[in-house]
Formats: C-alpha cells, sequence, structure tokens
C-alpha cells in the first residue's frame, strides 16, 4: 500500500530516475517499523466557485455592412447561402420548447393566466438572459421562433418582446452588482418592463422636441421629469431621458415608485427616482432597442397570417351562384399576394436573425429596420383586400384584425420616420467613398476632365442598361439565374442613383424627405430579394418539402420587386419636375397655408 501511494505522486519529468528514487526509498522503509503512515487530507471544495459554461456560440470573423455597400453598388455574395445557426441539439430542444408552447396558445379555451403560467415553466421571461443567471441565453433565430407561437395573443406578444429587449440593456447598462440584485424578479414574470422612448408632440411653440429629463439630487440619487407614450403599461420601466441638456441616458424605474402617473398611452413622471444604465453608450443603446424592430416585424407577420388564415376559413364552406367561392380567381389571387409577402418578411427575418447570430460584431442596423418597415409597409395594404372578402358578415372580427395591424405598423415609430433612418444611414455610408466625386460632380467647370471621364463612365447607367458584373447566379441555384439578374440590375443602380441625389442636393441631401423615402424603399426591396433567393436556394438544393413552391415564390416576387425598384430609382433620377413631386408639394403647401377651399365644386356658375 505504501508503495502504491508512492507511485500515484509520480512527477511527469525525469520519470525514469524519480521512479528508481521513489520505489528503493519506499522498500527501504516498507520493512522499518518504525515508519510513519502519510496522512490523508481532506479536500475542501468551494462549490461556490464552480464555473457553469455558458451556452457556446460559432461566429464567424465580422463582415463589412451588408445592406450599407449596397448603396456603393458593393454586394456580399457569400451571404447568398441562407444563415444556418442551430445545430440539431438545439433545434430539438426548440421544437419541444415551441410544442408546449403551441399546447397552450394554440387552444382557444385557454385563458391569460393559463399562457402567463405557459411562459413561466418554460423560461420564456428569462430567454435572453445568460445560462448562469437562470436563463436560456437564447439567440435572435430562437426569439423570432418563439415569438410566433406568442403572438396567437398580441398583446403578451408585444410586452415579452419589449421584455426581451430591455433585459438585454440592462445587462450593457448596470453593473454586476445591480444587474444580480433584479435579475431574480424580472426573470420570474411577475412583472415584465415597459420600454418608453417616444415622447409626446409638443403643442406649443416653447416647449422642445425631448422634454423628459433626469437629474441629480444633493444625495446623488437620479430623479426623472417628463412625459412618454407607454402602450404596454407594465411593473417596471426602461426609458431614455436628457442628462445635462443634450446627452441621452437610459434609466430603470422600478414598480410603485413614486411620482408615476399612467393615463391612457401616456405615463408622467414627477421627480420619480430611477436606477441609471451608466455602462451603457448611446450607440449600444441604439443598437440594442433596435431590435426591437425585428419582433416588431414579426408580430406584424403573424398579425397578416392570422388575417389570411380567418379569411381562408371563411372562403371554404361558403358557396357563389352554386359554386364554391374558393373558385373565384380574385378570392385565390388576394390570398396568393398574402402568402408571397408573408414568405418574403419570414424569409428576411431569420435571415437577419442569422447575420446576429452567425457574424462577430455585426452591423446590422439597417437590416434590422428594413424588416420592420417591409412588412408594415404592405401588410396593410393587403390585409385590406383580405378582410373585404369576410368585412360584411364579420365586422368585429375584422375590425379588430385592423386594428392590430394598424397599432403594429405604428409602434413606437411610423414608416417615414424608419425610411428617413435607412436613406439617411446609407448615403452617409456612401458619402465616405464617394466624397471626392461628388465634390467635383458639383463643381464641372473646374475638373472637365474628371466629367468627361465620369460622362463615359455612366453612359450605361444613362441607357438604364447597367453591367451585370457581380455573377450573383453562381452563388444561387441554376434555376434562380434570371431573378439574381433580376436583384443584379437593381444593386448596380444603386451606387449611380445614390450620385445623382448627393450631386443634386449636396450637404441638403438630408431634407430631400421625398427621394430619400423613395431611396429606402428601394433598398429595402433590393434586402428582401436577396433573402428570398438565398432562402429558395438553399431549399431546393438540399431538398426540403415544398422547395419547388418556394421556387416560385421567389421568381415571383423578384419579379415583382424589381419592377417597383426600377421605378422608384427611376423617379429619383428625373428629379422633382419630371416625377411631379413639385407639383404634389405646391398643392400640399397651398392648403396648409390656406384656410380658403383649394379647388371649386364642379357645380360652380361664372356666368348666369
Amino acid at each position: 500500500m505504501n508503495i502504491a501511494r508512492q507511485l500515484t505522486k509520480l512527477p511527469y519529468q525525469n520519470v525514469r530516475r524519480t521512479f528508481y528514487r521513489k520505489f528503493s526509498v519506499s522498500s527501504i522503509t516498507n520493512d522499518s517499523v518504525e515508519a510513519t503512515q502519510p496522512k490523508v487530507q481532506e479536500e475542501k471544495f468551494d462549490f461556490e466557485d464552480l464555473k457553469v459554461f455558458e451556452r457556446p456560440e460559432k461566429r464567424h470573423a465580422k463582415i463589412e455592412p451588408f445592406m450599407k455597400n449596397v448603396f456603393l453598388s458593393k454586394f456580399n455574395r457569400d451571404l447568398m447561402a441562407y444563415p444556418e445557426i442551430l445545430t440539431k441539439d438545439d433545434s430539438t430542444d426548440l421544437d419541444n420548447r415551441i410544442a408546449l408552447l403551441e399546447k397552450t396558445f394554440c387552444n382557444k379555451n385557454s385563458t391569460l393566466d393559463d399562457r402567463k403560467n405557459a411562459l413561466k415553466q418554460i423560461h420564456m421571461y428569462a430567454a435572453t438572459v445568460s445560462v448562469t443567471k437562470h436563463g436560456l441565453a437564447a439567440n435572435s433565430t430562437e426569439l423570432i421562433r418563439y415569438l410566433e407561437v406568442i403572438a396567437a395573443d398580441l398583446d403578451l406578444g408585444q410586452r415579452i418582446s419589449d421584455h426581451w429587449v430591455a433585459l438585454s440593456a440592462l445587462k450593457e447598462g448596470l453593473s454586476e452588482d445591480n444587474y444580480t440584485s433584479v435579475i431574480d424578479e424580472l426573470i420570474s414574470g411577475n412583472d415584465t418592463i415597459s420600454i418608453c422612448i417616444k415622447e409626446k408632440l409638443s403643442d406649443r411653440l416653447a416647449q422642445g422636441d425631448f422634454r423628459t429629463a433626469a437629474t441629480m439630487n444633493e444625495k446623488g440619487e437620479w430623479r426623472i421629469s417628463g412625459e412618454k407614450i407607454c402602450i404596454n403599461q407594465t411593473g417596471y420601466i426602461l426609458l431614455l431621458a436628457l442628462t445635462d441638456g443634450s446627452r441621452l441616458k437610459a434609466f430603470l424605474i422600478q414598480p410603485g415608485a413614486e411620482g408615476v402617473l399612467l393615463k391612457d398611452n401616456f405615463v408622467t413622471f414627477h421627480n420619480t427616482p430611477a436606477t441609471p444604465l451608466d455602462m451603457a453608450t448611446e450607440s449600444t443603446l441604439s443598437h440594442t432597442l433596435g431590435i426591437n424592430r425585428l419582433y416588431t416585424a414579426t408580430l406584424c407577420r403573424s398579425s397578416l397570417q392570422q388575417a389570411t388564415q380567418a379569411c381562408i376559413d371563411y372562403v371554404r364552406p361558403r358557396f357563389f351562384n352554386g359554386k364554391p367561392l374558393s373558385e373565384l380567381s380574385t378570392i385565390r389571387y388576394t390570398i396568393g399576394e398574402a402568402i408571397l409577402y408573408t414568405y418574403a418578411c419570414e424569409s428576411v427575418e431569420y435571415f437577419t436573425a442569422g447575420l446576429l447570430d452567425g457574424y462577430l460584431e455585426p452591423d446590422v442596423e439597417l437590416e434590422v429596420a428594413m424588416c420592420r418597415n417591409f412588412i408594415a409597409h404592405h401588410a396593410q395594404r393587403i390585409l385590406l383586400k383580405l378582410l373585404a372578402i369576410p368585412g360584411v358578415e364579420k365586422q368585429k372580427d375584422c375590425l379588430r384584425l385592423l386594428e392590430n395591424m394598424r397599432s403594429l405598423s405604428l409602434r413606437g415609430e411610423n414608416v417615414e420616420d424608419v425610411n428617413s433612418f435607412i436613406a439617411l444611414r446609407g448615403v452617409h455610408h456612401a458619402s465616405r467613398t464617394m466624397a471626392d466625386e461628388v465634390k467635383k460632380i458639383r463643381n464641372p467647370v473646374m475638373n472637365p476632365s474628371f466629367i468627361f471621364k465620369k460622362v463615359l463612365a455612366n453612359r450605361h447607367q444613362e441607357k438604364d442598361e447597367p453591367k451585370l458584373d457581380l455573377h450573383l447566379y453562381e452563388h444561387l441555384h441554376p434555376t434562380l439565374k434570371p431573378a439574381s439578374d433580376n436583384l443584379e440590375y437593381c444593386v448596380k443602380r444603386m451606387r449611380f442613383v445614390c450620385e445623382t441625389l448627393m450631386g443634386r442636393h449636396g450637404l441638403e441631401v438630408a431634407s430631400a424627405f421625398t427621394e430619400l423615402n423613395r431611396l429606402a424603399e428601394a433598398a429595402t426591396e433590393i434586402y428582401v430579394m436577396a433573402a428570398v433567393l438565398s432562402r429558395a436556394s438553399r431549399s431546393y438544393c438540399i431538398g426540403v418539402r415544398h422547395a419547388e413552391n418556394e421556387m416560385k415564390l421567389a421568381a415571383c416576387f423578384v419579379q415583382n420587386s424589381k419592377d417597383s425598384v426600377r421605378k422608384l430609382l427611376l423617379e429619383i433620377v428625373e428629379g422633382e419636375y419630371l416625377n411631379l413631386d413639385h407639383f404634389r408639394v405646391q398643392f400640399g403647401r397651398k392648403v396648409l397655408d390656406s384656410t380658403d377651399s383649394f379647388v371649386e365644386k364642379p357645380t360652380a356658375r361664372v356666368f348666369w
């Protein structure tokens, strides 16, 4: 036994010499009566120091911003491979949780308490929290999948999506001690976090657009005063407030804090105590809070799917003039259009989630905003066509679906505001590369040789026939070559249009709202076209069920979007007089500036 104990202590270096020395000493001392037995020391473990491994992530190296480069007619062809984020085990765990959620949310007899209890049991309130904090550490792809099911209860879907975003903001902004002190209560599900960003519009000239301010008293406590728009009023409140007159900072207000007054859709703060998120910069907050636009797109798509299913359930058992109502081509066309845009929106959402989950430090603020605006722009138009079918017999149901879509489309911001954000960010990125060219274009007299070369270089763009040299079809299934050429045409036109726009307006381009709105819509359509082609190609290549239907959906969508993008970009190039924007603006100005009628009635007479 003594020899065995000594052998277990063999070092790694000089094994032979050490083994001989230890063995000889052990042999001598084994026969000695006075030999002392080695003391066995009991090992002590500190279980508080045990580290729980976080969920592993496999991310690719950082890449250049995708859609920002499209404004320069640059396209990352590697992204035409649709992202696959989840492993087999991840997909299995996700499907199991989804099945548990669907049992409750797909049951029409389930109550609000049943749905909340289901969210608590599956730890949905802690979905974005790390594993060491008893969360799921879910990525964006999984969160969208969860939200699709939870969106059956629209109010609950909006609350939990805000809650997820706010939890991410708290992790970025609070210190470790403050975060640990509040996280257990936040993931319990008893109280969720409401996000209050938007201000009530000023009704007096002296008031500023941003009136919520935070000041520090003599005790070193932050106090909030102001008014915010708050749709989902829950326990905790995360808001933005001005500090030092110009700097924005995020604050967390506890439930039951003094000075909080809730009325309708507004919340007023009167010297309310708050906890600052000191560690979160403005850029970090912008990136974190901007993810809410992706969740808004998912909620809008789910609402459109509910309306489509309601229309299908209404049409199937009914007849018109002795024939099934489902055989009318107009009804089939309307439902087919809804399926087309639902497929496109779903493709671009998961494509964006793949960029968020698959790359280091992803710059996807434009992509997330495009997801929101695409479905918000098209869903209301399609929804009106869908609900016109059962609108006479089911007025209450149709009005509810219309109101749901309206509230989602205007959730926190409208389409025009987001379009301005998309266009200005894209033009700003393009201007860094094209600044010298734009200066020379705006001063042609001093740069005649450059202008001559530019005319020759842009001769194909002037004819609306750009050279297609990106070869996008090489990264897609060969069947999609015509569709990939349509996408490539749109991409190649973007740089020329940005150059024309900046050369026309210069530094005043930020105030060309109508043209920027068109540019943002065109860029959004291009992004969705890329996502749709990427998804359809992947499905067909790996043999996904109904892949042939996806190929047809992709071809139809890209052809339709190409015509739309071509028209939008051509109107920008033509300018306000050829596209008649100047006259529309003048009509609106005259109506706003005058209290008199703009035109006379058609029955007016100038003679008797």
